[in-house]
């Protein structure tokens, strides 16, 4: 029996980080990866494959490239039990192999709803974080004329818009007023849900899924909750995914309330030498500093550095005090991101908030070619300033502009300090220096607590 210094169960963006991680500070160190399958996708650009990367799955390949250049090793089987008294895995060919540290790093499952009937009719779907499937569906999408996209968050609004884009009548069914609700502002919520709507997508909002109906167990119906009908060829369900855990929970791991692995700071379990990261583990809300439900490919990479540099002991300091949540997306043109605390989220965890927001345009001056109006709005702590959340739209700028203040949020950086935010700017660029509305949102905020005091 072969024996390694860790073996990683899963093969994706945590599972390969985490190898990287290792293999570049513990170059002595032997790693094992083993992963279900050979090919793997980048998970956020799984809806661009059904238009902008035309319907070709293959151009969306993610695989542990980087890991094996460094010396790491793959295994393509499926890992059927570990022994965690005697520190071993055994695979479903009968293999076995001894580890010194273990990480769980198996991902997650979209969530499938069988309480509606006809959930498991042929032509009813899921956005599944797997090559095969992906590809087998983007092959079975160019038969049918009527798609019922179920679940108006990111995955779901963005595989609406791609496959609707290719002359498919695409209809998305969102249980909440507006779309987006889970990670923007109610105010941002609209924005995208209005954009989504000026698409050739059909959007029903405050709305359910009762029913899937059909003939010999293939779709050809569904019902909705306020009693319509709607014709349907097939239903993709995007409703959200719970970790994979099984496997956990026979090695005896121990689970929280939403299901995902219970690990501490530095990714470890409650059973010694066992790790686990990305979609599987559970993360901690910056805001309530409670166990979140936040599965992003972002936050699992963060996350597996963590892992990486601390698996043979603590060697760097966790720095960040829970999980933020940096979402962003692009709907008919319209680039939006979100970070940390809005008025929802924030009336939800009793926390006060006092906002702003600035519009201008993205270059400067504005009748420049290729000019978008961006918006910046910025959540501050009524009580010192220290900026707790923000939002971006606009220009394709929008997405890096969140990541500043993500990264204001990260080290409590305050309004104060903002003003004093010292910036470089191009015509071509950036916004003009007079008017950066992330300074200029600051401001506004300075002077509604100058207003308080």
């Amino acid at each position: 029996m072969k024996m390694y210094d860790v073996i990683i169960i899963g093969g994706g963006p945590a599972a390969i980080v985490t190898g990287i991680t290792i293999k570049k500070f513990f170059k002595e160190r032997s790693v094992l990866m083993v992963k279900e399958d050979s090919d793997g996708l980048v998970p956020c650009g799984i809806p661009y494959i059904f238009h902008a990367l035309e319907n070709d799955a293959d151009k969306n390949k993610m695989g542990p490239k980087p890991f094996v250049d460094l010396g790491g090793e793959v295994l393509i089987n499926k890992v059927v039990k570990v022994n965690k008294t005697i520190k071993e895995i055994l695979l479903e060919n009968g293999e076995v192999y001894g580890y010194h540290k273990l990480v769980f790093a198996t991902g997650s499952l979209p969530q499938i709803p069988d309480f509606i009937p006809g959930y498991d009719f042929k032509n009813v779907f899921y956005i599944q974080k797997n090559f095969q499937y992906i590809k087998g569906l983007t092959a079975k999408i160019k038969n049918f004329k009527n798609i019922i996209i179920v679940g108006g968050g990111f995955i779901g609004a963005e595989v609406a818009e791609q496959m609707a884009a290719t002359n498919l009548n695409v209809t998305l069914i969102e249980s909440e007023p507006f779309c987006f609700s889970k990670a923007f502002s109610p105010e941002l919520c609209q924005i995208a849900t209005e954009e989504l709507q000026k698409t050739s997508v059909k959007v029903m909002t405050s709305n359910i899924v009762k029913e899937i109906g059909g003939t010999n167990s293939s779709v050809n119906h569904i019902v909705l909750s306020d009693g319509t009908m709607l014709e349907a060829d097939a239903v993709i369900f995007s409703i959200g995914y719970r970790a994979n855990t099984q496997l956990a929970v026979e090695t005896g791991l121990e689970l929280n309330k939403y299901g995902d692995i219970h690990v501490d700071n530095y990714g470890r379990t409650s059973i010694r030498d066992i790790s686990a990261v990305g979609d599987c583990a559970q993360t901690f809300g910056f805001l309530t500093g409670r166990s979140d439900i936040i599965k992003l490919a972002s936050t699992a990479t963060a996350e597996a550095r963590t892992l990486g540099h601390n698996i043979f002991g603590v060697r760097i300091k966790k720095c960040s005090s829970g999980t933020l949540g940096v979402f962003s997306t692009e709907i008919n043109g319209l680039a939006m991101a979100a970070a940390g605390a809005n008025e929802k989220n924030a009336a939800e965890a009793g926390v006060q908030l006092v906002s702003a927001k600035y519009s201008a345009p993205d270059r400067h001056p504005g009748t420049l070619n290729g000019t978008s109006n961006l918006t910046v709005k910025l959540y501050a702590s009524p009580v010192d300033g220290s900026i707790i959340g923000g939002e971006a739209w606009g220009g394709k700028s929008a997405g890096e502009i969140i990541n500043i203040i993500s990264m204001a949020i990260q080290k409590s950086i305050t309004v104060y300090e903002l003003v004093s935010f010292q910036i470089g700017t191009h015509p071509l660029l950036t916004a003009s220096p007079i008017s950066n509305p992330i300074i200029r949102a600051a401001e506004e905020i300075i002077y509604q607590l100058h207003q308080y005091k």
